[in-house]
């Protein structure tokens, strides 16, 4: 499923409005009638709505749900923002029928405001159709007023098309928000419903389809979109019935050191779950026994004199031997910075032509050598998390400005290059960006990193192309994450019970 911005939006508008010809009042209908029809079948119990409705077309949506819902026999009032005889086109059509029902209007004023939600024989439920897609900078004046004063209330918000105040194109936050426990959307989702914070703000999102024909939204070019069950089945390559272990790849898994052999294990675990044909494991010998006794499955080549801590520069010759024969390269769990490791990473980045994931201390390292940026392949694959982005980027805003520090890496330094979190970014230097649906909380847990650079390692070597495994590498990642959440609880979730919960069906 595509996800929108607000630019975007406005162009199916104007295509439909303007060059085929659909009178844009029949739009307004369609999402209000949706609306109410959806807001009647998730609330049949409730009696009393209060509508807070803005001066553009998203109060003529929110004119509309009125209607609706007073046809429906519920107790509804309208609070304006602004003065109504400034709506303009369709809202004010909209408005003028309105005007012939008996639905208790009021015009914004500190004390309408305050008292709106007094008189109703239940408390309403708050329907916010204040600002629609448009607004990209602070609100200011009545609007910003309104969502002040109902934001004390503690009332139950539906959001019309996004909570008010948010900048659709973005995951940020900049304004005060009504924080609603739905959001109903039209034809598209956009970038605010899933990117965080401001999708922490959205609550459930419902898309309505309100008839804006394929060909429009095909026209319009979208490069984002969500990563979901379907679109995993759209791209995922069905084994052969003669396949064998060589058909499916073999990855090289580089990492750990005295202290973090859990890392690479997790690694290796995540790697052999997820279904490559073999797997090598590239590692000191402090931990050569914690990956064998954990991972059977796969090889394992110890480096340095017995008990060596980390790897070494020297370390570089036999990998070269190694890497003979693999078909994805995975580099960092657990490996630590020791500068003999930093001397290690750059002479081994140079040799590596195969699909590259770079994932935990390798990214450390490449954030303290930025000379090493020189030596990625493009589409390098590079999985970090906020902290990790923030020392690869020198950004202090990655949390608040998610999309856009994820899609600027990608561009500037030519890789494929993911934000871990709530709702996970992938995105391409050629502008492509993947935003995740799957996961839960609960797999904010140490090692749940490692297992997702071993998959998306395995399905480098299985055959897909870097941003395809990098995007569903993340969605089966999560969507193990819920398998395991689903069991144990969230708080149960553990990384070895991720990779023991991976399941491609």
């Amino acid at each position: 499923m595509y996800l929108a911005d607000s630019r975007q939006i406005r162009s199916a508008d104007r295509i439909l409005m303007e060059e085929k010809k659909l009178p844009g009042i029949l739009l307004m209908e369609q999402a209000g009638k949706l609306s109410a029809e959806t807001i009647l079948a998730r609330y049949p119990a409730q009696t009393s709505f209060l509508v807070l409705a803005g001066p553009g077309n998203n109060g003529g949506d929110g004119l509309v749900i009125a209607r609706y819902l007073h046809l429906a026999g519920k107790d509804v009032k309208i609070l304006f923002s602004h003065d109504p005889s400034r709506y303009q086109g369709d809202a004010a059509i909209n408005y003028e029928i309105i005007t012939h029902l008996p639905i208790l209007k009021a015009i914004y004023g500190k004390e309408d405001t305050e008292n709106a939600h007094i008189g109703f024989v239940d408390p309403p439920v708050l329907i916010d159709a204040l600002l629609g897609t448009g607004i990209e900078s602070e609100l200011r004046g009545s609007v910003a007023e309104v969502i002040s004063e109902f934001a004390r209330t503690n009332l139950p918000v539906i959001a019309i098309d996004l909570p008010s105040g948010l900048d659709a194109s973005t995951g940020a936050v900049v304004n005060a928000v009504l924080e609603a426990e739905l959001t109903l959307t039209f034809q598209l989702p956009k970038v605010c419903h899933y990117i965080t914070p401001a999708a922490n703000l959205c609550g459930e999102v419902v898309v309505l389809d309100i008839g804006i024909w394929p060909e429009v939204v095909e026209s319009l070019w979208i490069q984002r979109r969500l990563i979901t069950e379907t679109y995993f089945r759209s791209q995922y390559l069905r084994r052969k019935n003669d396949g064998h272990k060589g058909s499916y790849g073999h990855v090289l898994l580089v990492g750990g050191s005295r202290n973090m052999a859990g890392a690479i294990t997790l690694a290796a675990m995540g790697c052999i779950h997820s279904g490559a044909g073999l797997c090598t494991v590239f590692t000191p010998d402090s931990c050569r026994q914690a990956v064998f006794s954990a991972v059977p499955e796969v090889m394992c080549v110890a480096v340095g004199d017995p008990g060596s801590a980390y790897m070494m520069e020297r370390d570089a010759n036999l990998f070269r031997e190694i890497l003979a024969g693999k078909t994805a390269v995975v580099v960092g769990p657990g490996m630590g910075q020791h500068v003999e490791t930093q001397a290690f990473l750059a002479a081994i980045l140079p040799m590596i032509e195969v699909p590259l994931i770079l994932d935990a201390d390798a990214l450390n390292i490449l954030a303290l050598r930025t000379d090493l940026w020189n030596y990625l392949p493009e589409n390098t694959i590079l999985t970090p998390h906020p902290g990790e982005m923030q020392r690869l980027t020198r950004r202090t805003d990655v949390n608040e400005r998610r999309l856009e520090t994820v899609e600027e890496l990608a561009a500037k330094r030519r890789v494929i290059s993911l934000l871990k979190g709530a709702g996970t970014i992938v995105a391409t230097p050629g502008g492509t960006a993947f935003v995740n649906t799957s996961g839960n909380p609960g797999m904010a847990t140490g090692g749940s990193g490692d297992v997702l650079s071993g998959i998306i390692g395995s399905l480098c070597a299985q055959g897909y192309s870097p941003e395809i495994a990098a995007a569903l590498g993340v969605y089966l990642h999560g969507k193990a994450g819920d398998t395991a959440a689903a069991k144990y609880g969230q708080e149960g979730v553990t990384a070895k019970r991720i990779t023991e919960a991976f399941s491609f069906l």
